[in-house]
């Protein structure tokens, strides 16, 4: 159903005029998230091909295309494309003057930017886009998304207190539009957040407020991550039994669709419920599966996390051998992620300082063109006033000669027919010299309306020819 929703608007996009794009551009953004990574990609690159051969006459849509195409590099994690993308997208956005839609840009490079680990950079992104777009509403999914990501921040941070008033805008927005999907992340933002506060009312109330949100709109991934919360709550709170049976049952909705990272997660989780409860055996047994799933993917902190763990479980039990191989798999693979993030935070740095770089050349150059236009005009201001000057002066001279035209002539009919009236009548000769001055004004604007024109139409075949 949302596929062919999706489809329907990006066949929209395609005839609608450049006033109208909004009107589809919108709900594509919204429901865009729920298709899954290769139909996103299918989308985008189609209606990407669609507009490079197609919408030379309008590059706005040119526009919106390199920004999808970019959205769906960033949900498949290709983050370097994207990011290059949402660069050249946001130019072309700046170039026309749609401030509201550049900002879309900021935020998807502020959302990579945090997915490399850049904080400073994420939090001025989003707080850039948060506040320009509050300004028009349009893009109100945006804004949600805005909030919640500097909420998160926030939380990770332990700056609590600027958290907790993001979360909670991002759910009375959710609310207020039927965001379900907003409506379960901020629920799940402000349980943790108030776990982390040792709030623990609050934390079980707004988890289970959510859980029943993600069970309305059946999404097992998010279910899973609601009964993980609830879990780490039970947890929290010295209930092991609670917090085993909904880790469990997390596990095994993440089993069911493949989720094999947060298997993992929970896998860790009940190893140290397990613990807890000295069922030594079961810790065991969580460990190794544990491990068996992260070696599946291939996800190296996590095969060195579980190999510390399994260390320290051999060393309790006196299994010294065992401890130690683990140990030393430990340190061996921690160093080896270690010299591959070092690595991937060069690469990211570099990709960072580019795309800045990119933002700033492009506002010296907006900044440029913003002046050259200014000198333009004034220097076309100039020229129209010495043209004007110059037209009027050219009026006034034939105007004058007009009038002498004119006086003459009217001295010529006045004495020709003068003697031929009962008696002189000086009157006459006065009234017509009079009309003859009311009529100087009307003659000379004609006429310097008319150098205008024919100056006007001259410029015009020059610029067309």
């Amino acid at each position: 159903m949302v596929g062919t929703d999706v489809k329907h608007f990006f066949a929209k996009l395609k005839t609608c005029s450049e006033s109208e794009i909004n009107t589809y551009f919108i709900p594509i953004l919204e429901l865009f998230p729920l298709l899954p990574g290769k139909e996103k990609n299918i989308f985008a690159a189609e209606f990407y091909q669609w507009a490079r051969e197609n919408a030379i006459r309008q590059p706005l849509k040119i526009a919106v295309a390199v920004y999808m195409a970019g959205l769906a590099d960033f949900f498949t994690e290709k983050y370097d494309h994207a990011l290059i993308l949402f660069n050249e997208a946001q130019k072309l956005f700046e170039d026309r003057g749609n401030n509201d839609e550049a900002m879309l840009c900021v935020s998807m490079c502020a959302a990579i930017y945090r997915t490399f680990g850049d904080v400073d950079l994420a939090l001025n992104g989003f707080w850039e886009s948060y506040e320009q777009l509050t300004k028009t509403g349009l893009f109100a999914h945006n804004i949600m998304a805005c909030s919640f990501q500097l909420a998160s921040i926030y939380a990770e941070g332990m700056h609590y207190d600027e958290a907790l008033p993001l979360f909670e805008k991002t759910l009375t927005s959710a609310k207020k539009l039927g965001n379900q999907i907003f409506v379960v992340n901020s629920l799940q933002g402000l349980g943790k957040l108030y776990l982390m506060l040792g709030k623990y009312n609050e934390a079980k109330e707004q988890i289970e407020n959510g859980l029943a949100e993600a069970e309305h709109i059946a999404s097992p991934m998010f279910i899973a991550n609601l009964l993980t919360e609830l879990a780490n709550y039970y947890f929290e709170t010295g209930d092991y039994d609670n917090s085993a049976n909904f880790h469990t049952k997390a596990l095994f909705l993440r089993q069911q669709h493949n989720a094999v990272g947060g298997s993992i997660t929970n896998l860790i989780q009940l190893a140290a419920i397990y613990a807890k409860q000295n069922k030594e055996e079961d810790v065991e047994a969580a460990l190794l599966k544990g491990l068996e799933l992260a070696k599946q993917i291939n996800t190296k902190p996590k095969i060195y996390k579980l190999h510390r763990l399994l260390a320290d479980f051999y060393e309790r039990q006196n299994e010294l051998k065992k401890s130690l191989y683990h140990f030393r798999l430990f340190y061996e693979i921690r160093e080896q992620v270690n010299v591959e993030d070092t690595g991937k935070r060069i690469k990211h740095l570099k990709m960072v300082f580019e795309a800045e770089q990119t933002k700033k050349e492009n506002a010296i150059i907006k900044q440029q063109k913003t002046e050259i236009e200014k000198k333009n005009a004034d220097l076309q201001e100039t020229i129209d006033e010495l043209t004007r000057t110059r037209v009027g002066k050219k009026a006034k001279i034939l105007t004058l000669a007009i009038t002498i035209v004119l006086f003459t002539v009217e001295e010529i009919i006045i004495h020709s027919v003068l003697h031929l009236l009962p008696e002189e009548n000086l009157y006459l000769s006065f009234i017509v010299k009079m009309i003859i001055i009311f009529m100087l004004k009307p003659i000379d604007s004609s006429i310097e309306h008319h150098l205008l024109t024919k100056i006007i139409k001259k410029q015009k075949v020059v610029v067309v020819g």
